[in-house]
């Protein structure tokens, strides 16, 4: 009785957890809202000129062809609840953001604030434009696919808004060029005293961090003054999507210039305040140096490598493990678990959370002939099949992973050992992942075995690697 209780808590302790996330990304963006609508109504109201239809014939295109709703609704508010893209810094990207590596260099290497901010520009642009790219020419190529796979329109939305909040980047208040692309302050524990540094008062009434973007986020809601009119990077936000619209119409409309529409779209609107554009390029203009990058990531498109890059998640994991009893220690065992993961589907949309969450199916084995002392060790092995999600945690990208299966000992000829099983690992790779085939990873997790084989209550240590797979769309 009292084993059926402990497991009927584990399991509602599960979905608690579920809803206490799912209560607090709930919260919609009015930011986001707002410039969005605005875009919509800047777009409708647009003349024609020259070959380029009227705003309102180009909206009734984009909505007939599925490329956006017709509806009151603000879809990019929604991308904030992707778990991943919320908490892993690497993932900061779809935020307009910069990893935390990026700062941390920067501060080490530099000792002025130019020198520093030009630094992490010159990092984290190249990144957020693969993704500014890639999710632009998805859209064009394939909406509903787009948006199927957990990018499309609404979340290229949501970035492009991002990149001009005060939390996210810092841009020159006329032209609105790039000065910095910040960093989360949750994306580590420690930060030094330098990396917290504040703007200068610019007549903005939230206080803002020069390579940090706050806890609170505050200032991700300072978009309009108080009499309900748009500040000037609110206006600028709403006319990038207005005219990421646009480029999607003529791209649609003349598939041989895809690839330039792109570029320029990305040229006028991401454009550094230390860089100039030519021939579809960013160069950087400095003291003693000239560095450029282009800014066309068709090839790395073509190939699928964007898309591996910038949205990977697990495919197959395999992992040695050791399994200790909690209240008995000498209760061990040594396993294999092989994991098969599926990557999460959409992204956007307001009653898709759990379609966010990746989730996986495992398969372990271990020997227990240190438990079943008279056993053989084919005798003795336990086989344990498992479903489990994933759920993306700040701070040094670790991944929460509830699991729920059962255990059995099919060779053990004695008595039947076998009983439901429930737990967690805590999990996280070693070493940077970006570029790499496979990585290694490492877990520590708590399981309840039902049967009791190793006391009910067990720690697992477990180390090995995942392959990765990008989340592709499905045509």
């Amino acid at each position: 009785m009292l084993k059926l209780k402990f497991l009927k808590n584990s399991i509602t302790g599960f979905f608690l957890f579920f809803s206490l996330i799912q209560s607090l990304h709930a919260h919609i963006s009015d930011g986001h809202v707002k410039i969005e609508r605005e875009a919509y109504r800047l777009l409708r109201a647009q003349k024609a000129t020259g070959d380029l239809s009227d705003g309102e014939t180009i909206f009734q295109f984009l909505v007939a062809n599925g490329y956006i709703k017709d509806n009151e609704d603000a879809n990019s508010a929604y991308p904030d609840l992707d778990l991943g893209r919320q908490f892993l810094s690497d993932r900061q990207i779809y935020h307009f953001m910069a990893s935390s590596r990026y700062v941390m260099q920067a501060l080490r290497q530099y000792d002025a604030i130019d020198a520093q901010q030009a630094y992490i520009l010159k990092q984290a642009l190249p990144n957020c434009i693969n993704m500014v790219y890639t999710l632009l020419r998805e859209t064009i190529d394939n909406p509903e696919g787009a948006s199927e796979a957990g990018r499309g329109i609404y979340v290229l939305m949501h970035a492009i808004t991002d990149s001009y909040s005060r939390e996210h980047t810092i841009r020159d208040q006329e032209t609105f060029d790039l000065i910095n692309i910040k960093s989360w302050q949750l994306s580590r524990l420690f930060w030094p005293e330098a990396a917290k540094q504040l703007e200068e008062d610019d007549g903005f009434g939230i206080e803002t961090m020069v390579f940090l973007h706050s806890i609170k986020g505050k200032a991700d809601e300072e978009w309009e003054y108080e009499d309900g009119s748009l500040r000037p990077e609110a206006i600028a936000a709403a006319n990038a999507i207005k005219s990421v619209l646009v480029t999607i119409y003529k791209a649609v409309k003349d598939t041989s210039i895809v690839d330039e529409l792109i570029t320029d779209y990305i040229g006028n609107h991401f454009k550094p305040k230390i860089a100039k554009v030519k021939s579809n390029q960013f160069i950087f203009l400095g003291a003693e140096e000239s560095e450029t990058f282009k800014l066309s990531y068709d090839e790395g498109y073509a190939n699928n490598y964007n898309v591996l890059k910038l949205d990977r998640y697990p495919f197959f994991s395999h992992m040695l493990y050791y399994q200790n009893s909690i209240n008995n220690t000498n209760r061990s065992s040594f396993g294999y678990e092989i994991g098969y993961h599926v990557a999460p589907r959409a992204a956007f949309s307001s009653t898709s959370f759990f379609q966010r969450l990746p989730y996986a199916f495992t398969l372990a084995i271990n020997e227990n002939t240190s438990i079943l002392k008279q056993a053989s060790v084919l005798e003795s092995i336990q086989i344990k099949a498992a479903a489990k999600i994933g759920l993306y945690l700040p701070l040094r990208n670790l991944v929460l992973e509830p699991r729920l299966g059962y255990g059995f000992t099919p060779f053990y000829e004695n008595q039947s050992i076998s009983g439901m099983i429930a737990g967690f690992d805590v999990a996280f790779n070693l070493g940077r992942d970006n570029n790499r085939k496979r990585t290694k990873r490492f877990a520590i997790g708590y399981e309840y075995d039902s049967s009791g084989l190793h006391g009910y209550n067990s720690i697992l240590l477990k180390i090995g690697y995942n392959s990765w797979q990008g989340r592709v769309i499905r045509k």
